[in-house]
């Protein structure tokens, strides 16, 4: 068992930044390792408060920021001029996109409808993260946080939600219940309403009018598809297409089979059109005040063709939940254990999925089946054993838990504090595929465990984990943790604390090797695609490629440690965007290859540190592309507000290129420590051997370190490139003209 807690874009007009960004062996209990409503009266674009004064409104969304892109910036300009290259080329020309799509490489369906404009100009990049900071920061405090953060990813996506808060004024649970019944087929009478105590039943309209929304969506979803059992392969197939073993649906490789799904998972008759009412569901249960009836003794169910709405009094229970198709789950309180479930859709005929509970020190597990390519150190196996990946052995789990949205809405509330433990092994904890998946959990100490698929991942579809606070742990291995594949939104906003983030680094540096990386040595490391990552489809062997999401890790404030092996901490791979942006504290950064605003392949990686005394790769040394690093056309930015930090890194790394990418690295303040293991770093403009039929286009790396503090330089063969106050000390790496390489130490401005 492992212990848990171990035409290039210009600086004017300034771009508007609401309009870019929009305005998701034995049998053993497992808890540790070893429509008929108001119409709407105002159209709601995602993140806008346009409710009617009558009824319940949203949450204010953020300002939108001003960046002043452009602002005077002297050590920004001294770093370019030392670079040769002018400031507002400090990006990429936008025909290069437009070369790309002819060859069939990029845009397409999936593609972020901001990515470019964000992609093409490293200025614009930062905005675009503060911008998310702000958006995200302000859900987490507002009255309705996962309705407002439900909000924001709705925004990102640029998806019009048209449609306010359930408004149930006049409304009686039975009348309720009667339309929940009509939308799920069958169901018990909805005269059972009075069974339940006046204010209890009161509080329930909104909620339940809200699942009869999502019944109506799904149901409207299933019209749109021809197929008889298209609904059973979604659910069981749309996550194989990146969690291997799941099988997948349509088989991509068929060009015809491909463009129908498209065409459909991004029509209005698609998944997107879960996101409005699993925002009015969320909404709805925030609003509804269900603490007051913590410590209740109700005892109560009721059934429906799409699942049974159930009601337990607050004592210590086990809620054994397998197979249990659940629509609605409130538990009173106490100090409970769930097997299995817990706001996951379990079959494709229970399209919503929402628990919630009361209190307790809660434990969220599943049923252990041991198999036997199990390894120490990595979570038990449930039924659906493991699969070889490799020549090492991953889950296989078929089982989504934990506030898992697949093909529907899964959501779970664990409210009232207490200092909980969530254990699954994939599509779980604020996971969405073809829906949305949320997990929020109010507060306390808690415990986060996954293997991949998790903790606010999204495969074509939205996830959420949501913590309001505390000293918290997060351990997964892939795909995980702020993580958006194509078509996809995956956020973990974290409001406080001092977090522990472990996205599992492999065999050689304390972890176990399960997704083994072909960056690394063989076993060395895990592929993590974790703590922000952003990831796309490149299926060169058959000629498919699909534009990579948006995966965000956002933790408020803190001083927090985040472990990660290979794409991570703010990473993103073809065409996809990753953004880890970590508030004020004490942070210590420990990653390997293509981390920390770190890209590659047409894609974006930023990593934003609000400031504090943090260390960057002191716990192991780090590989390559790291610490704003941009390889093959894409864009890392690393960008830390201030403190007396200390860097170690290899080589491309702290603002490096390679093969006509852009990377910038950004110290804003404080007397830092720099240890260089490899002179292949530090305002570094290169391209490799791979690259050199296409030296037309630049090869950028930017280094700017602020503030006018001492800083102190080691390097592995010396006191080389060691800056005076105000130096310049960037490289082109091998001299030839497409190589830009400035760096600059001193007092001034540094833009971003």
């Amino acid at each position: 068992m492992l212990n848990p807690t171990a035409e290039r874009t210009t600086a004017a007009p300034k771009p508007d930044l609401r309009a870019t960004f929009g305005a998701t062996g034995g049998r053993v209990l497992l808890f540790f390792f070893a429509c008929a409503t108001p119409e709407p009266t105002a159209a709601d674009s995602g993140g806008e408060d346009t409710a009617s004064a009558a009824g319940p409104a949203w949450d204010a969304p953020a300002a939108t920021l001003d960046c002043a892109e452009g602002d005077d910036a002297p050590l920004l300009d001294g770093a370019l001029a030392d670079a040769d290259i002018p400031r507002e080329e400090l990006g990429f020309d936008p025909t290069l996109w437009d070369n790309l799509a002819r060859a069939g490489y990029v845009r397409g369906p999936y593609q972020m409808p901001w990515f470019e404009e964000v992609h093409n100009s490293a200025e614009h990049a930062a905005c675009f993260a503060r911008q998310a900071e702000a958006d995200l920061d302000t859900a987490a405090i507002a009255a309705h946080p996962v309705a407002a953060a439900l909000g924001v990813t709705a925004a990102q996506a640029q998806i019009v939600a048209d449609g306010d808060p359930i408004d149930a004024a006049d409304t009686t649970l039975e009348q309720a219940l009667g339309l929940l019944v009509d939308a799920a087929g069958s169901g018990d009478d909805p005269a059972r309403a009075s069974e339940l105590p006046p204010d209890l039943a009161e509080a329930l309209v909104p909620i339940v009018l809200a699942m009869t929304e999502g019944l109506h969506a799904r149901a409207a979803m299933d019209e749109a598809s021809a197929d008889i059992d298209k609904n059973r392969k979604l659910f069981l197939g749309a996550a194989g297409i990146v969690l291997p073993g799941n099988g997948y649906y349509p088989p991509i490789t068929d060009a015809a089979a491909n463009t129908a799904f498209n065409d459909w998972a991004t029509g209005d008759a698609g998944p997107k059109a879960l996101l409005l009412p699993a925002r009015q569901l969320a909404f709805a249960v925030e609003d509804a005040d269900l603490l007051r009836f913590a410590g209740g003794d109700t005892d109560w169910s009721f059934a429906t063709a799409a699942g049974e709405l159930r009601i337990s009094p607050s004592t210590d229970d086990t809620h054994a939940l397998e197979d249990v198709e659940l629509l609605f789950h409130l538990d009173l309180g106490g100090d409970d254990a769930y097997v299995d479930g817990a706001g996951a859709n379990v079959s494709e005929d229970n399209p919503v999925a929402l628990t919630v509970d009361l209190g307790g020190d809660d434990l969220y597990g599943y049923a252990a089946v041991g198999d036997s390519h199990d390894v120490d150190g990595a979570l038990v196996s449930d039924g659906g054993g493991r699969q070889s990946s490799s020549g090492y052995w991953i889950s296989d789990s078929r089982t989504g838990r934990q506030g898992s949205g697949r093909y529907g809405i899964g959501l779970l509330f664990d409210l009232g504090g207490g200092n909980d433990t969530y254990s699954s092994l994939r599509m779980s904890q604020g996971f969405g595929t073809l829906g949305v998946g949320v997990l929020r959990d109010d507060g306390g100490n808690d415990v986060y465990q996954a293997e991949a698929g998790a903790q606010g991942s999204g495969v074509l579809g939205w996830g959420l984990l949501l913590d309001g606070g505390g000293d918290d742990t997060y351990h997964a291995w892939a795909f995980s943790q702020g993580f958006g594949y194509v078509g996809s939104i995956g956020t973990l906003l974290d409001a406080g604390g001092d977090d522990t983030y472990i996205a599992d680094p492999g065999n050689s540096f304390g972890g176990v090797t399960l997704y083994a990386s072909p960056q690394l040595p063989s076993g060395e490391g895990n592929s993590s695609f974790c703590e922000g990552a952003g990831f796309g489809l490149r299926g060169d062997s058959y000629g498919v490629y699909l534009s990579g999401g948006f995966g965000v890790l956002r933790d408020v404030s803190g001083d927090d440690a985040y472990e990660n092996g290979v794409f991570g901490q703010g990473a993103g791979y073809w065409e996809g965007t990753g953004l880890l942006a970590d508030g004020a504290g004490n942070d210590q950064y420990d990653a390997l290859y293509y981390v920390q605003g770190g890209a590659a392949h047409f894609a974006t990686g930023l990593l934003f540190d609000g400031g504090g005394d943090d260390r960057y790769n002191q716990r192991f040394d780090s590989y390559y592309m790291q610490t704003g690093a941009g390889h093959d056309y894409s864009l890392g930015v690393l960008v830390d507000d201030g403190g007396d930090d200390v860097y170690g890194f290899g080589g491309l790394a702290v603002g490096a290129s390679n093969c006509q990418g852009v990377g910038v690295f950004v110290d804003k303040d404080g007397a830092d420590t720099y240890l260089a293991r490899s002179t292949y770093s530090v305002g570094l403009g290169n391209h490799s051997t791979e690259c050199e039929t296409r030296l037309s286009d630049p090869s950028i790396g930017i280094f700017v370190d602020g503030g006018g503090d001492p800083d102190s330089w080691t390097w592995t063969d010396g006191d080389v490139r060691t800056p005076a106050d105000d130096s310049t000390f960037g490289i082109a790496w091998t001299g030839t003209a497409d190589e830009h390489g400035g760096a600059i130490d001193g007092d001034g401005g540094v833009g971003f």
